[in-house]
C-alpha cells in the first residue's frame, strides 16, 4: 500500500515569453484528489511538470513530503511520484508488456504475466501482451500509460488530462479504476481536468487557473453550487445567466442561485417549468436537444425571456 505524501508550493514564479506562472502558494493534502481546471494556455499542466520536479520554477520552491526538487539530480523528477503526461511517455517499439512493468520494482516473476493480463483486460487492452506499443490506438495508449503508473505503486500520481482520449464506456470504467485505487492505497493524486464534470466526480477539491494563476479554490460541490468567475459558471454547460434587474422578484431569492456581481445565475437542474411559469407565466417551447446524458428544453416566457430547464 502507497503512503500518503504531502505538496506544497510557495512563490512559485515561471516566464516563458508572454506567459507567466504566478501561484504564491499552493497546497494538497496527503490522501487528497485535486483537480486542475482552466482554458487552455492558463498553466496547469506548467504547475504539474514543476510539482513533479520535471521543470523548475525561475523563483519560489516546490515540496513533495520534506522533500525538494533538486536541480542537480542527473534524472529529474521525485522518488514515489509517477507523472502521466499528454503524449504517455511510452516506448513505443517496446511490447504492452514491457511498458506495462516499466516502473515495477521488485519483480516476482511468477506473478508477471498474471498482473499483466489482469490489467490488460481491466483496462481493455486485448490479450496479447507482446503487441508492440505503437499499435496501439490514441486512447489504447493513454489507459496503457495508466496502468504503467498504477503498476508503479506510486505515493503521488499526477495525470495530464487522464480521460482526453477516452469516450463512453472505457472512460466510465477508467475512472472507476482510478478512485477504487485511490481508495485503496491513499494515494495524494494531482490531474488536469478536461472536462469539469470529470473534476467534480474525482476530485475533493477544484483549482481553477486562468492566465497563470489560480483564480478560485474549493470543495468540487461548492464550486459548483457557487462559483466565483464566469467560466466556472458555464463549465458544466448552459445555464440560466440574467442580469439581476431582470430576473422575477419570486425567482432573485431561489435556494439553488447564485450570483456574481449584479448577474443571477441559475442551473437548469434547479428549475421546473411548473415552478418557471408559476412565476413567469405560461411559456413557449423554442427547442429541445441533449446535453451529454441530459435532455435540455429552452423555453420563452411571456415577456420574451429565455430559460433553459433540464427535462426529469
Amino acid at each position: 500500500m502507497a503512503r500518503s505524501t504531502a505538496l506544497r508550493a510557495q512563490g512559485l514564479r515561471l516566464v516563458r515569453g508572454s506567459f507567466l506562472l504566478d501561484v504564491p502558494f499552493w497546497s494538497v493534502e496527503a490522501g487528497q484528489v485535486v483537480a486542475l481546471y482552466g482554458p487552455s494556455g492558463s498553466g496547469k499542466s506548467t504547475l504539474l511538470s514543476i510539482i513533479a520536479g520535471q521543470v523548475f520554477a525561475d523563483s519560489g520552491e516546490s515540496w513533495v513530503g520534506s522533500a525538494r526538487p533538486n536541480r542537480d539530480r542527473l534524472i529529474a523528477g521525485h522518488p514515489g511520484v509517477v507523472w502521466v503526461k499528454q503524449d504517455f511517455g511510452l516506448s513505443p517499439y517496446r511490447s504492452l508488456r514491457d511498458n506495462l512493468l516499466d516502473l515495477v520494482h521488485g519483480r516476482l516473476e511468477d506473478q508477471e504475466d498474471r498482473i499483466v493480463r489482469r490489467i490488460m483486460r481491466t483496462l481493455h487492452l486485448g490479450m496479447d501482451p507482446s503487441r508492440l506499443a505503437n499499435s496501439l490506438s490514441g486512447g489504447e495508449q493513454q489507459r496503457l500509460s495508466v496502468g504503467r503508473a498504477l503498476l508503479g505503486r506510486p505515493k503521488v500520481l499526477l495525470l495530464d488530462e487522464p480521460f482526453s482520449h477516452v469516450d463512453g464506456f472505457l472512460k466510465e470504467r477508467l475512472i472507476q479504476l482510478l478512485k477504487a485505487w485511490q481508495r485503496k492505497t491513499k494515494a495524494t493524486v494531482v490531474f488536469v481536468a478536461h472536462d469539469a464534470r470529470d473534476a467534480m466526480r474525482w476530485a475533493d477539491r477544484i483549482d481553477v487557473m486562468q492566465q497563470g494563476q489560480i483564480v478560485e479554490s474549493g470543495p468540487s460541490d461548492q464550486i459548483y453550487a457557487a462559483p466565483k468567475t464566469k467560466p466556472m459558471a458555464y463549465a458544466w454547460g448552459p445555464i440560466n445567466d440574467f442580469v439581476l434587474s431582470r430576473v422575477p422578484d419570486n425567482l432573485r431569492g431561489h435556494e439553488n442561485a447564485f450570483r456574481q456581481g449584479r448577474r443571477w445565475f441559475l442551473r437548469p437542474e434547479h428549475l421546473s417549468r411548473a415552478e418557471l411559469e408559476l412565476h413567469c407565466g405560461p411559456c413557449r417551447e423554442l427547442e429541445r436537444w441533449s446535453e451529454g446524458s441530459a435532455n435540455m428544453l429552452r423555453l420563452e416566457s411571456e415577456s420574451g425571456q429565455p430559460w433553459i430547464l433540464r427535462l426529469p
